[in-house]
Parts: structure tokens; sequence; C-alpha cells
């Protein structure tokens, strides 16, 4: 049994500025949900049996919660959550997991403002163009992918957590030297719309992790649930929780299909 008080969580002002049109996440670099990708409703519930079953939903491939703290980073969040799934659906598992920093995202995003948010459009475009910087911190522990990439940073600036090895907040041009050759190694390749509640769920259900934004906070959505006769969609929030959105609050938004691969000799 669901908590209620767990769904459709009215936020206040969280970081999300504005959202985008569809039209706007095309010229971005985002190509439009194929209709050939949309599965049916009566096919929902079989589907969601065989997703529990397999352990192939988004959620089965995110290694990690992250917490935005007192930020307004929360698109940032959402949408390196996306892209670690992404990434770690193409291996197949965790075995090659990432972590990525959403702060690193969030000053090139806002051009160094801290405060005040980002949109959705200029940190999927950003993600596109010029890729993420992985975090100092890794699966295997404090500082471990220092030792691994050339360019790392701390997850935020919204320091939540007493262990995180570093803080505070870090303007574009404090970004470890040669991030640019780090992160192009870590771009989203394949981008797709998220036109409707059907494009939603379908997406859901192919595994995927879909990124929206409502009420001033941004989400990372990675399962389709079916309680009371009604359809849920979990996500993973940026403050280590996992929450619920009924139908009447999807919309918009984007999912990664792909993302490009680590070369350490490019």
């Amino acid at each position: 049994m669901i908590d209620p008080k767990l769904i459709d969580i009215e936020f206040k002002f969280d970081g999300l500025k504005d959202d985008a049109t569809e039209d706007q996440l095309l010229a971005a670099g985002a190509k439009r949900f194929p209709e050939s990708l949309l599965i049916d409703r009566s096919e929902w519930d079989d589907r969601i049996e065989e997703l529990d079953k397999q352990k192939q939903w988004a959620e089965d491939y995110s290694g990690r919660f992250t917490h935005q703290g007192n930020s307004h980073e929360c698109v940032a969040h959402a949408s390196v959550q996306n892209a670690m799934i992404a990434r770690n659906r193409q291996f197949n598992g965790l075995s090659q997991d990432v972590w990525f920093s959403p702060l690193a995202l969030y000053t090139r995003v806002t051009n160094g403002r801290q405060w005040g948010g980002s949109n959705v459009l200029d940190t999927m475009y950003e993600m596109i163009e010029n890729g993420l910087i992985p975090d100092h911190d890794g699966p295997a522990g404090k500082n471990s992918q220092q030792k691994l990439f050339g360019a790392t940073l701390h997850e935020t600036a919204g320091r939540s957590e007493d262990w995180w090895p570093t803080k505070g907040w870090v303007k574009p041009s404090r970004l470890p030297d040669g991030w640019e050759n780090t992160a192009k190694h870590f771009k989203a390749d394949e981008v797709y719309t998220i036109p409707s509640r059907s494009a939603h769920f379908s997406a859901l259900i192919r595994g995927w992790c879909c990124t929206n934004g409502r009420d001033g906070h941004s989400i990372a959505h990675v399962r389709m649930v079916k309680e009371n006769g009604r359809y849920l969609s979990k996500y993973k929030d940026s403050y280590n929780e996992y929450r619920y959105d009924s139908e009447k609050k999807l919309g918009g938004g984007f999912v990664i299909r792909s993302m490009t691969m680590w070369n350490k000799d490019k």
C-alpha cells in the first residue's frame, strides 16, 4: 500500500524555472517520440507484471539517489538520473555505473547563476551538446571516480550529507581544467520528447527514465505501478525518497534513450 501522502505532492518553487514546449525541445536536439513505440493501454497491466518479474524498469538501472539539499538544482538532478539510467541500460546493468555531478551541469546551464533555478530545455541541450562531468564519488566510495576520470566535481552546492568530501558553489570558470575532454564521453545521444501521458507510460514500460517538471520542481520518473485501479508514475526524487504522480500530473519532458560511450583513448 502506497502512502497517500507520497502521491501528487504539491511543491513550492524548488528550482524549475519554466517548462518547455515540444517544439522547443525538438529545436534543441530531441526527436519526437515515435508513434511506433506507443504501447496500447490494454497492454499495460501485462507489461507491468512482466517488468516487475524481470526487474527491467528504469529504477533497476539507477545506481543511486542524489540529494539537492538547499539548492535550486532540481532539473540537473532529475536529468543526471535520466542519463545514468540510459547509460547503465547500454551496459545491461550496474557493472560500469558512473555517478555524475548535477552541480557541474547546473552551473553551466545558468552561466554561473546560483539561485533562481533552470529549465528542462537548456539542461537537455547542455547534455546533448557538451555532456556530463562525473562526481568525485562513485559506486566504489569517496573520491573513487577521481582516480578514473580526468575531471570530476562534487555532487551539489546544497550540502546535506556529512560525508561529502567537498561542498560549495562553483562557477563555470572554476570547473576542473580539461573538463570538456571528459564530458564529451558522456553526452546524451538519442533523446525523445514526451508529448503525452501515453508516451510517458510507454517510455516507462520500455525501461526508460522520463524527466519532466511541474509545480516548480523537476522529477525523474523510473517506474509504473497500478494501485486501486489507477496508474501511477513512481519517481526517484532528489531528496532520497520515492514518490508518485497520478496521470493528471504527467505531461511533457524528455527521455534519454542512449548515451555516448567512454573511450579513454580519445
